[in-house]
């Protein structure tokens, strides 16, 4: 799902090097909020309901964002666990303070790691925001790029 506010998503070059990404592009946001949603089916995925009901499993999340030198940005994560119906089992949301104008490309990570999960998990849902400071018509807001899903087993 994505919703184009003010000129829309758009994909760039990354304006500097994100770390162990595979691409370095990224999506770029306009002068109001652009939204991307995606519900990843964990068992479409691969994994059984016997192993996501063990209690043995973490779901790890990341995305990177960012800015242009030039223009400020604000950005919203929102990932939320949810089970066959769709309703909301645990949630994590991030709104990290706005990067500044004249930021020298500043890229961030945000990251959380859902632990202790409730019997049930099926889907997750990964939405992320983004959008310029100075109100730019064109492509100025938060860059967004190397977004992950990782499911990892614990052994112990």
């Amino acid at each position: 799902m994505v919703q184009h506010g003010g000129d829309g998503w758009v994909v760039e070059e990354n304006k500097s090097t994100v770390p162990g990404a595979p691409s370095q592009t990224c999506f770029v946001s306009s002068f109001s909020w652009c939204r991307k949603k995606q519900v990843l089916d964990l068992e479409e995925e691969g994994l059984w309901p016997e192993l996501l009901d063990s209690g043995k499993i973490e779901i790890c999340v990341s995305d990177w964002w960012g800015a242009r030198h030039d223009s400020g940005c604000m950005y919203r994560l929102l990932v939320q666990l949810l089970d066959a119906n769709q309703t909301v089992l645990d949630k994590f949301s991030a709104m990290p303070d706005p990067i500044q104008q004249w930021n020298n490309n500043a890229c961030l990570q945000v990251t959380h790691v859902f632990s202790n999960i409730k019997m049930g998990v099926r889907f997750v849902s990964f939405e992320h925001w983004g959008q310029d400071t100075q109100f730019w018509a064109g492509h100025y807001g938060a860059r967004v790029t190397n977004s992950s899903v990782i499911v990892r087993v614990r052994l112990s």
